[in-house]
């Protein structure tokens, strides 16, 4: 056999999904490449759903050539080397983690920073969320985190519950905030101890856990516009606002209020910051991250709330637009 059909899924405009087939030459697999048959992968309830709804920011900007139509989803999947080039490090068998798209099947070089072999045993459910847990990290690593800060998390959903967990795991005390109760309850199973419903006594009720004090990181997790502001209103002097959440939308704030009288540190922390200034490259954050889910150091089985077979993606992406009280980790079958 020397090509393999596969599929993949397409947005070609908003709130429309396709299934494209298209034929993969294995021939033309280079020796230090390999094709990987995709197992399971992961929608991601924040860039592919504002793709999904047409609603990202960058859509209507020329110099952004990523947010356009017809766009490509998808960007964490696990699945199984069927192909292995002879200079590529890897063998026909090995479980893979990858940064791939919502597809059948996969080509990724083995010095890319989209691929990493998962140990023996791995659940491969589980190591989908390193891809999550990366883009969290980013977080923690644009703070300056002393043990003991009081770190309120503005979002409880996938990108913010890891967020919040992380930064526990350096010494913090997370506060996760949000207004949907089961999201909530949800962080708690994952051991996020402190949990604020928001609403309009919401510094109130984070001094209950911090003593009175108002946190010294806030980070706006959601992409939600207002909040923005509203984290920067929570920050205590000279703390830090982190942006992780990438906003929806344009933000109008009071800059001499929130930022300039209270010294306070506005820091950006997309994705994409990578492997500059001492930052770890994606690849190394992904290894790191899958570590912690091997070890149990990060909780993620919680989030799984729906699997479904590859054909009904599109119900997947509704869930999370419209069932946001129930769905969260939805992963996508591609054994059917």
């Amino acid at each position: 056999m020397t090509q393999i059909g596969v599929t993949k899924l397409v947005f070609p405009r908003p709130y429309a999904l396709e299934y494209e087939e298209e034929e993969l030459d294995l021939a033309a697999v280079d020796e230090d490449q390999v094709v990987v048959k995709t197992t399971y992968s992961l929608i991601s309830p924040g860039t592919e759903l504002a793709l999904y709804t047409g609603t990202h920011i960058d859509i209507d900007n020329p110099r952004n050539r990523f947010a356009k139509f017809p766009f490509y989803p998808g960007y964490a999947a696990v699945g199984e080397v069927v192909v292995a080039g002879s200079r590529s490090g890897f063998e026909v068998g090995d479980h893979v983690f990858t940064a791939g798209h919502h597809a059948s099947y996969g080509v990724f070089g083995a010095t890319d920073e989209e691929i990493v072999k998962l140990s023996d045993g791995v659940d491969l459910k589980l190591a989908l969320f390193a891809r999550i847990a990366e883009i969290s990290m980013t977080s923690v690593l644009q703070s300056r985190i002393r043990e003991g800060d009081y770190v309120a998390v503005l979002g409880m959903g996938l990108v913010g519950n890891l967020a919040a967990q992380l930064y526990a795991g350096h010494g913090a005390i997370p506060i996760g905030v949000d207004v949907v109760a089961e999201r909530l309850e949800l962080a708690r199973r994952t051991n996020v101890q402190h949990v604020v419903q928001s609403g309009p006594d919401l510094r109130e009720a984070i001094h209950q856990f911090t003593g009175g004090k108002d946190p010294d990181i806030v980070v706006e997790a959601t992409g939600v516009p207002a909040l923005v502001n509203s984290a920067l209103e929570l920050c205590r002097v000279h703390g830090q606002v982190i942006l992780l959440g990438s906003t929806r939308g344009l933000v109008t704030m009071n800059v001499y209020d929130h930022i300039h009288r209270k010294g306070v540190s506005l820091i950006g922390a997309h994705a994409s910051i990578k492997d500059i200034d001492g930052l770890p490259s994606s690849g190394a954050l992904y290894r790191e991250m899958l570590q912690l889910i091997e070890t149990g150091d990060l909780i993620v089985e919680p989030f799984i709330t729906h699997q479904l077979p590859s054909s009904q993606a599109k119900q997947g992406y509704e869930l999370l637009l419209n069932s946001k009280d129930q769905a969260l980790g939805v992963l996508l079958d591609w054994n059917d």
